[in-house]
């Protein structure tokens, strides 16, 4: 197995630079400048000048450049360290001499050493920054850290679970943390993969690349880890009871593999999988950040009645669905919960004018692609989302009718509706949701 090398440069301390502007000196009238003794730093450079001139030292690389007006007699330039160039900056007065400008900023660079002192008014730099490097091997063990591009198969409390690791994660970044479960009858290979096709009879199928969460995951702005449960029961169904506890020991087990950012941990599935994201949620105030709901949530809307702790929520669902009802009692619920001061009001409109890349190419095509939705034709149906806001502890609430699938004719019109990630809007509901969780960060 080959190790994938992440590269970052982090906001961290093993990650960070420090670039500091030295003090400048001051001329002394009608006398010569000595010469400054040069600072040094491990890969960057140190400016430094004598008196009459200003200089700066950083400790990231880049060269400070001369304002208007000359260098000082008897400065002694930066040398260019790793890292990128300076800015010009303003230039400082001197009495007898020229002006030289004040130290350029930096980019982040290479390795760093703690920079020396200059000498005659030059400026001292910080401590260096060092590139975040990792090396993590590859592994189907579900004991080892997780690696871009991972795929396992894991067990907790008696269930199986899948973990996918986008191959943009960054083993450098604190990382977001998804869990996706899927409805009654469904197969967890189903909502992850799209395979095998879910079916309810022989010629009732939908052959799409499942949730849409492995999609988003992959995108520019993704690299989420993705948890996806499998059911324990024959009929493939979550307990409102015994279930939950186990979706916290498969979230454990993952922190343990990676860097999870305890702030950006969310919960969502479709139908029976949606009632199971607001048990376990309800049920773990504080651990979730928010849930997104499809096709279905908790008869009557009450779960969630007495959460301790706000939570957002941005639930999709369509008129034809046996479950519309659920779905909006509950989101209803959540926002009454929420204490939501406003709403509902209108939020965002997906249509074929949309040119974020939230929709499918086909979504009953299993190797359906993520484009805009203005490139796709016949032009997509409306989704259309309404927003509670101004709730306690910053939350939002969201609800989206989506138009409908009709693949299956009239007489499934319940099922196709209730089957939302194959819809008449294309829209993959995971990329709407994941910018709706990432707007609250």
């Amino acid at each position: 197995m080959t190790p994938a090398l992440a590269l970052c440069f982090s906001a961290l301390p093993a990650c960070g630079s420090d670039t500091r502007s030295g003090a400048a000196g001051t001329g002394s009238l009608g006398a010569a400048a000595a010469s400054g003794a040069a600072g040094f730093v491990g890969s960057g450079g140190a400016a430094t000048a004598g008196a009459g001139g200003s200089t700066a030292a950083t400790s990231s690389g880049g060269a400070a450049v001369v304002g208007s007006g000359g260098l000082a007699s008897g400065g002694v330039p930066g040398v260019v360290g790793s890292g990128g160039s300076g800015v010009t900056g303003s230039g400082g007065t001197l009495a007898g001499g020229g002006a030289t400008g004040a130290s350029g900023a930096t980019s982040s660079g290479g390795v760093a050493g703690a920079s020396g002192a200059g000498t005659a008014g030059g400026g001292q730099g910080g401590s260096g920054g060092a590139a975040c490097t990792k090396t993590v091997m590859s592994s189907m063990d579900c004991s080892a850290p997780l690696a871009p591009g991972d795929q396992r198969s894991c067990m907790a409390g008696g269930r199986q679970y899948y973990i996918y690791v986008p191959k943009n994660y960054d083993p450098c970044e604190p990382a977001a943390l998804v869990v996706d479960a899927h409805g009654a009858t469904q197969t967890a290979e189903s909502q992850l993969f799209g395979k095998p096709p879910f079916c309810t009879g022989a010629n009732t199928c939908w052959s799409g690349p499942g949730s849409g969460w492995r999609l988003e995951a992959e995108m520019p702005g993704g690299g989420f880890i993705l948890v996806t449960p499998s059911s324990a029961t024959s009929s493939n169904t979550w307990d409102a009871t015994t279930d939950p506890p186990v979706m916290m020991q498969m979230i454990q087990a993952v922190q343990k593999l990676a860097d999870i950012d305890p702030k950006k941990i969310y919960f969502t599935g479709i139908s029976n999988g949606a009632a199971l994201s607001y048990w376990t949620a309800c049920a773990n105030p504080g651990v979730f950040a928010g849930i997104s709901p499809n096709s279905g949530g908790v008869l009557g809307g009450s779960q969630c009645n007495g959460l301790m702790k706000p939570l957002s929520d941005i639930q999709f669902d369509d008129m034809p669905d046996f479950a519309f009802m659920d779905s909006q009692s509950t989101v209803t619920a959540m926002a009454k919960t929420d204490n939501c001061k406003e709403g509902p009001k209108d939020w965002k409109t997906i249509d074929s004018t949309t040119t974020d890349l939230v929709c499918r190419t086909n979504p009953d095509d299993n190797a359906a692609m993520l484009v805009p939705c203005n490139t796709i034709t016949p032009p997509i149906q409306p989704t259309k989302c309404q927003i509670w806001d101004q709730c306690d502890g910053g939350t939002q609430v969201v609800f989206c009718q989506v138009a409908p699938g009709t693949m299956h004719g009239a007489a499934n019109a319940a099922l196709d509706g209730h089957i939302i990630y194959e819809n008449a809007s294309n829209l993959n509901t995971p990329s709407v949701a994941w910018r709706f969780f990432k707007s609250l960060w």
